[in-house]
């Protein structure tokens, strides 16, 4: 099959587009999509029942792609996405290229769809549970309310492409040093006298 110099096992397959019996530059394919996403949404949801409430913020986005690129080897760790089911004299049939250190290989300066992955998400943004003590309770104990809550914030996000960062940051190149956003989970009491 066509292949690029200095190509070996385990390595990216490109496909010869042009079907002129050489992988080049003459082979790239453009593409449409981008960071930014087709569509963008939320729902916010508020229940109550007798003296709890629950309220939620879903947000979500689908259509936009990111390119995942690392700098694995000698400068940093591979992540758990290139490490598993990465190819190896004993794993020929892998879905993920052999390992690599850094740059050293030809197909980190010819960026591929391999890499391109869906930004799709859907985030629990905010959840809050609470409960309201009855008011009659509250005035034999001499208060105007008391209401205990939980609350927390991005407590769960759900990307099939993206799994080890956050889909909603948007950068250009390496994704070296950049985390999912951070848990915060609260709780409280609201009292009124």
């Amino acid at each position: 099959y066509p292949h690029w110099d200095r190509a070996q096992a385990g390595d990216i397959i490109f496909k010869d587009v042009n079907n002129d019996g050489v992988i080049n530059g003459l082979d790239r394919v453009r593409s449409n999509k981008t960071t930014t996403p087709v569509f963008t949404g939320a729902l916010n949801i508020s229940l109550a029942y007798k003296q709890f409430d629950l309220s939620l913020l879903l947000q979500g986005a689908t259509g936009a792609v990111r390119y995942f690129d690392t700098e694995s080897g000698d400068i940093g760790n591979y992540v758990k996405y290139d490490f598993i089911d990465r190819w190896t004299p004993d794993n020929p049939d892998a879905k993920k290229p052999r390992a690599y250190n850094r740059t050293d290989v030809y197909w980190k300066g010819n960026e591929s769809t391999h890499y391109l992955l869906n930004a799709d998400y859907v985030r629990l943004k905010t959840i809050e549970l609470g409960y309201t003590l009855p008011g009659s309770i509250s005035t034999k104990i001499g208060i105007n309310s008391l209401r205990i809550y939980f609350s927390a914030y991005n407590l769960f996000t759900y990307s099939p492409g993206l799994h080890d960062y956050d889909p909603e940051t948007v950068t250009e190149g390496a994704y070296a040093g950049q985390y999912p956003p951070q848990k915060v989970i609260n709780g409280g009491i609201t009292l009124t006298f």
